[in-house]
């Protein structure tokens, strides 16, 4: 999970980036150079104290907590020294398992990187000792969250499954439909009128169908999400049909899932749904007898306005204005992300092939990002190559000893057709270590899909029980 300290300098930097305030690259560096200048002098212990803190109080919480979380793993069969292979059989316990306690430990895998499965030093000094301490406590409020965020996402699909029970139209009660005359004001302020529509049809329409929500307490609960399904997949014959029946199977019927990118059509499309559901849902602020945050779960589960909304409105910062911010949840693959999991303790001090070249980290960047033709070229062919058989490299790079990944490293080379020793002379290590690196990008990248898997197997429905986070 990301979190920001406002009395952090670079952390209110990069909430402000975040929100779509740019600051000037001086200021940027500035602030960078003196947070690196900061951590050179991070002292565990004096943070306990400025926290007003005590070692002895916490320390033995710490031991405690990594010791029965290590304990739960073995038992389970959960790999500690493997985390490719964590990540592998957490998604396999996730679908065959779900548990609210499963989802607990989920997310101590995630937020526990370096305090549960990062191995202790040989030597444990007071220094190590004041480290557990602040670790365990960021553990802890990062745990906290992650596991708030993802329970409220079980929770909500375990109500969503019971609207979409709701098959047919109960029979209508008497209601007040006053708010018919609000929604078309809505619906005209976002859409044209369809060519044979009417606004006295629509509105005859609206209020039919108040009646008819109003008569079970299961659809009252999701009444906007209701008529903003009405009013875009049936929109035509909302104002051009009298008495219009609908069955109610058909608004939860899943729209296609993908969001095109660069396609202006479905862009203004998207957005126009987007911008009339939030102003819908504003009508109903105050409406104790509707669950907002449910109405914005059943819409991100039904169409593809969630994934719009994260992949081109708020990732983008296309727009600015209070109708930017809409509260969807945020999903499950953001989560993973933001965890920023990797199988690789070390990072680049990982690399075998890095480590066997003798060169450093930078030296192996200056080199991929050579402008050299010849080079690039080269480095291009590579990339073609692992891209087509990423699978394939994936699985026996994780299955690899030391050895075989040296080999595997070498077998890339030879097989991705490179143009004799031309532009690659003297540059072996370097390809070879350039290898290594993507087949740890890969090994990262499919760990992380299979923890997508096993987030979205412990919140897609309801779990027994409540995952209790503990201390």
């Amino acid at each position: 999970m990301l979190h920001f300290d406002p009395n952090d300098p670079l952390d209110r930097l990069l909430k402000q980036e975040l929100d779509g305030q740019p600051t000037s690259l001086d200021e940027f560096l500035g602030v960078v150079m003196d947070w690196i200048d900061g951590e050179e002098d991070f002292d565990p212990g004096q943070i306990l104290r400025d926290r007003g803190l005590n070692k002895e109080d916490i320390l033995p919480k710490a031991v405690a907590y990594r010791a029965d979380f290590r304990t739960y793993m073995m038992e389970k069969g959960l790999p500690l020294d493997d985390r490719f292979g964590l990540c592998r059989q957490l998604s396999q316990l996730a679908e065959s398992e779900p548990s609210a306690e499963l989802l607990r430990v989920y997310c101590d895998v995630l937020c526990g990187i370096e305090f549960l499965l990062d191995e202790e030093p040989p030597d444990i000094d007071e220094d190590y000792e004041n480290w557990l301490c602040v670790a365990y406590l960021n553990f802890l409020s990062d745990r906290d969250e992650l596991l708030a965020a993802f329970t409220e996402r079980q929770k909500l699909a375990g109500k969503f499954a019971e609207v979409v029970k709701q098959k047919g139209s109960p029979r209508p009660v008497s209601c007040d439909t006053e708010r018919k005359h609000a929604i078309l004001r809505c619906f005209t302020e976002c859409f044209d009128m369809p060519p044979k529509g009417d606004g006295n049809v629509l509105l005859n329409n609206l209020e039919a169908y108040l009646q008819i929500i109003s008569a079970s307490p299961v659809l009252r609960s999701v009444e906007p999400l209701i008529l903003f399904r009405l009013l875009t997949r049936r929109q035509s014959y909302m104002c051009s049909t009298p008495d219009l029946k609908v069955n109610l199977s058909a608004l939860w019927k899943k729209d296609p899932s993908s969001v095109g990118r660069n396609n202006g059509k479905n862009y203004k499309k998207y957005w126009a749904n987007l911008t009339f559901f939030h102003r819908l849902v504003c009508l109903y602020q105050e409406d104790q007898e509707v669950d907002l945050p449910l109405c914005w779960y059943g819409l991100e589960q039904i169409t593809v306005l969630g994934n719009f909304y994260w992949n081109e409105v708020d990732d983008g910062r296309e727009y600015l204005g209070q109708e930017r911010l809409m509260p969807f949840l945020k999903p499950v693959e953001e989560l993973v992300e933001d965890a920023l999991f990797s199988c690789f303790e070390n990072g680049a001090g990982d690399n075998i092939m890095l480590e066997d070249s003798g060169l450093t980290f930078e030296e192996l960047e200056d080199f991929q990002t050579d402008p050299n033709p010849l080079v690039s070229r080269e480095l291009n062919k590579i990339a073609d190559y692992m891209n087509d058989h990423a699978i394939e490299l994936t699985n026996r790079f994780s299955q690899a000893d030391t050895a075989a990944v040296r080999e595997l490293c070498r077998d890339v080379l030879e097989q991705s057709a490179l143009s004799g020793r031309v532009g690659i002379e003297g540059h072996v290590p370097l390809f070879l270590a350039t290898i290594n690196g993507g087949l740890m990008e890969f090994q990262d990248y499919y760990a992380n899909q299979y923890l997508i898997q096993a987030g979205h197997a412990l919140t897609d429905k309801p779990l027994a029980g409540t995952p209790e986070p503990t201390e």
